[in-house]
C-alpha cells in the first residue's frame, strides 16, 4: 500500500504536468492565432517558471519546450506556474500593443508564410493589423487585436482546459 508521501508526490507531479501541458497548448494556440510573415514571431514563444527555469523552442511546441517544475508542496501552491511571452524583437508590434509608422514595417523580402486575412491600405501611424480594405497592397496575416481576442475570447481558456485533460503524473 502506498504511503501518504507517495500519494502527495503523485498529486504534485500531476498538477505540475497539467501546468506544463496547459503552457504547451497555450503557446501553440498563440503561435497559430498570431501573425506569421517570416515565422520568427511564431517560433519565439517561451515559458518561464517563476521558481527558475525557462523553456522555448519552435512551433509546434512540445513538453520539452516547457521547464519541469519541482514536485513540492511550495511549488504546487504557487499561484503563477508559468509566464508565457514572445521574445521576438518585434513582439510588441505583432501583439498590436504599439502604433508604428508605416515606413517602419520591415518585411524580409518574401511574401508572408501565413494566410493573409486583410489586404488594403494602412494608416501612416497605426497598429500592425490596421488594414482598410480597398486599394493598396498592405497585408496582414492576423486580425487586429488578435492577441486580446485570444486571451479574452475563450481560446486561451480552452487551451488551458485541453492541457489539463492531457495531464498525467510525470
Amino acid at each position: 500500500m502506498a504511503d501518504l508521501r507517495d500519494l502527495m508526490r503523485d498529486a504534485y507531479s500531476w498538477k505540475n504536468n497539467a501546468a506544463r501541458q496547459a503552457a504547451k497548448e497555450i503557446m501553440n494556440g498563440l503561435a497559430e492565432a498570431g501573425p506569421e510573415w517570416s515565422g520568427e514571431f511564431k517560433d519565439s514563444w517561451v515559458a518561464h517558471a517563476p521558481s527558475g527555469g525557462s523553456g522555448g523552442g519552435a512551433y509546434p511546441y512540445g513538453l520539452q519546450d516547457i521547464p519541469k517544475l519541482p514536485a513540492t508542496k511550495k511549488e504546487v501552491q504557487r499561484k503563477t506556474k508559468f509566464i508565457i511571452e514572445n521574445v521576438a524583437d518585434h513582439a510588441r508590434i505583432a501583439l498590436d500593443l504599439v502604433d508604428v509608422p508605416v515606413e517602419e514595417f520591415k518585411f524580409p523580402g518574401q511574401g508572408p508564410q501565413g494566410e493573409v486575412v486583410a489586404r488594403g491600405t494602412r494608416p501612416d501611424n497605426g497598429k500592425r493589423g490596421e488594414v482598410d480594405p480597398g486599394g493598396g497592397n498592405r497585408r496582414s496575416t492576423a486580425p487586429l487585436f488578435w492577441y486580446q481576442t485570444f486571451a479574452k475570447g475563450g481560446k486561451m481558456q480552452k487551451a488551458l482546459e485541453r492541457g489539463v485533460r492531457l495531464a498525467k503524473p510525470e
